[in-house]
């Protein structure tokens, strides 16, 4: 059963819309807004404000293909580096939703996705953007698909019917389902996914033109909030989430099966690295599994912050980046690390490799880019 919360994308103080934004996107609070004041115009329908204060603004999202690197935040806030996170630009963008992630999937094609399930696509590394999807579109596709689902009998469909009609009624906006998307996948063949709040999956067969909810195929009856999608060495596509959620996708069942994890708490990623597949979150706690996820084996961080990126600079390095500011690196696979000791200006929220060995942090205050030094 679906349960909901109070939004960050509620017309509250700024300073109280990011508390509960940061909430979201990092303690597994994922969120629904409920009208408790006017109701202002609609961020599906205001573009981002574009202001020099964006360069300062809360980053949520950061991710890099060669030199071109994009990062997006709150109010639909999007900034683009063209060399290697030297100089940033902010880029107009159709909606001032809260965005909460952003990945390259191929060349230049690039998708920001956040609240009020607002999907992006941009076929210029970022310079411009267009709409795909979003919470009016959304929950048309939802209550058509199980509607349909529920017309022939099926009794989690008549449920999914009546959560959704429910929650857009509780909307900030009527009609528009405000979930939050956290990852997106696009395979080379045109195969993808969406993963998001409240267990909220969608899958494409043609590289993201349509989708078909997937919700009842993740066996997550309780709708753990879905936060990442990576494939792995192996091939395999795995997804991760609340209470030590980690699922396989099997493509001959059509459907994510779960697979077993040593830890209950949130993982907030994935990273295929050479060793094998990384879960990390909550409290510092990152598992390597170097047998297709069937077994797992805890990397000692020697932090309890949360582990908000794993990036693999090379074969023989990995980094972890954590919320608190942290940027460790190890040279042994996991091993052991090494605080790179980098000044800490802020919460980072997320971050990307520019390069070999420079790493750009997306950081409640702006963009910071650093290079790593070896130790």
């Amino acid at each position: 059963m679906i349960s909901f919360k109070l939004s960050s994308t509620c017309r509250r103080s700024p300073t109280a819309r990011l508390g509960l934004l940061l909430a979201a996107v990092l303690c597994g609070v994922a969120t629904l807004c409920v009208a408790v004041a006017p109701v202002l115009q609609d961020v599906l329908d205001v573009p981002a404000k574009m202001s020099p204060l964006a360069l300062k603004s809360p980053l949520l999202g950061i991710a890099a293909a060669g030199d071109k690197v994009v990062a997006v935040g709150v109010r639909g806030t999007v900034l683009r580096s063209a060399d290697a996170g030297t100089s940033w630009t902010q880029v107009t963008m159709p909606v001032s939703a809260d965005l909460t992630s952003v990945r390259f999937t191929s060349g230049d094609t690039a998708w920001a996705i956040g609240h009020d399930a607002a999907v992006l696509r941009s076929d210029d590394a970022g310079q411009t953007w267009a709409r795909v999807l979003d919470g009016r579109s959304l929950f048309t596709l939802m209550t058509q698909h199980y509607r349909k689902l529920a017309s022939g009998g099926n009794e989690e469909a008549t449920r999914i019917v009546a959560e959704v009609e429910g929650a857009a009624a509780l909307s900030a906006t009527p009609g528009v389902l405000p979930y939050a998307f956290f990852d997106i996948w696009m395979g080379a063949d045109g195969e993808g996914f969406l993963a998001g709040a409240f267990g909220f999956l969608l899958h494409t067969s043609d590289a993201g033109k349509t989708w078909e909810p997937w919700l009842e195929r993740a066996e997550n009856d309780r709708r753990m909030h879905l936060y990442a999608l990576e494939q792995g060495a192996d091939g395999e596509l795995y997804l991760a989430g609340e209470q030590g959620l980690v699922r396989r996708y099997d493509r001959k069942a059509a459907r994510f099966v779960t697979v077993e994890t040593p830890y209950n708490g949130t993982f907030f990623g994935l990273k295929s690295v050479p060793a094998g597949l990384i879960a990390y979150g909550l409290r510092g706690n990152a598992f390597l599994s170097a047998d297709g996820a069937r077994s797992w084996a805890p990397i000692d961080l020697g932090s309890e912050a949360t582990v908000v990126a794993t990036l693999a600079p090379n074969a023989d390095q990995l980094v972890f980046v954590t919320r608190s500011g942290q940027v460790l690196l190890s040279k042994d696979g996991g091993k052991s690390v090494a605080d790179q000791g980098f000044a800490r200006n802020g919460d980072v929220l997320a971050a990307a490799m520019v390069g070999n060995d420079q790493l750009a942090l997306a950081r409640i205050n702006g963009v910071q880019v650093v290079r790593l030094t070896p130790r």
